[in-house]
């Protein structure tokens, strides 16, 4: 009711032109482009490249953060070794990369997978890293009564009680990778989301930038959907895990 709300202020203020006209069409004239976009299948196409580019990065993101961040919980050692360098790298902006990518990749898909992941490997390393430590002193205890060796705690005692940090910091770096997909593809990419909403908006057709955008909102809102139905599926026995 409150999206509906939205949309018929956006509708009346527009028709006012209490908005600017050239830069605020109607809610209406966007569905028409989204639709007359939706018919020709050209949308369709911006959003599965920038779908693709923004699965990829979060692939490779993700893992290498898990990997990283869940090793230097486990390992204090490797930790302290690598520490200082990760937080060297977090607050860098994944848009600054983007001129030393595009020496190294050229322009287009490897470039936004690239930045991409960079992006959303930080959510995941500082999850995994607080999740290493999930598992309490009673845990640890128990796993030694029976006699656990330190791989097979790692493996069956650690891993499981890190995962629902994992998939939270999973979450927020499938979100990430998404909005630096389309972000880079603004500043390097020939096609995809990001490229059709500024052609769009320098070709002075906002009913079609609108458009662009509304698909990148479908498109995080369709991913984050799968996301929570991938982690009830892996969280199966944590209680509460149907909660978005």
């Amino acid at each position: 009711m409150f999206v509906l709300f939205l949309l018929v202020l956006w509708e009346c203020l527009a028709r006012a032109e209490v908005l600017p006209a050239g830069a605020v069409p109607p809610a209406s004239r966007v569905a028409a482009a989204l639709w007359e976009l939706g018919a020709s299948g050209e949308i369709f196409a911006e959003i599965g490249r920038t779908a693709g580019r923004a699965l990829a990065g979060f692939a490779l993101g993700g893992l290498a953060g898990v990997v990283l961040g869940f090793g230097c919980g486990v390992f204090p050692g490797f930790g302290r070794a690598v520490g200082t360098t990760a937080e060297f790298l977090r607050p860098m902006p994944s848009v600054a990369l983007i001129p030393i990518g595009i020496l190294f990749l050229g322009l287009g898909f490897g470039l936004c997978v690239a930045v991409a992941a960079f992006a959303c490997c930080w959510p995941a390393y500082v999850a995994a890293r607080a999740g290493a430590g999930a598992a309490g002193p009673e845990l640890r205890d128990t796993a030694r009564a029976y006699g656990l060796g330190r791989a097979e705690s790692i493996v069956f005692v650690l891993a499981p009680a890190a995962l629902p940090q994992i998939f939270a910091g999973l979450r927020t770096g499938l979100a990430v990778a998404v909005a630096v997909a389309v972000t880079t593809e603004m500043a390097a990419a020939p096609n995809g989301l990001g490229s059709f909403i500024l052609e769009a908006s320098m070709a002075g057709r906002p009913e079609r930038m609108y458009a662009g955008i509304v698909a990148v909102g479908a498109l995080g809102a369709a991913l984050n959907a799968l996301f929570l139905a991938l982690r009830r599926r892996a969280l199966v026995w944590l209680p509460g895990t149907g909660r978005p």
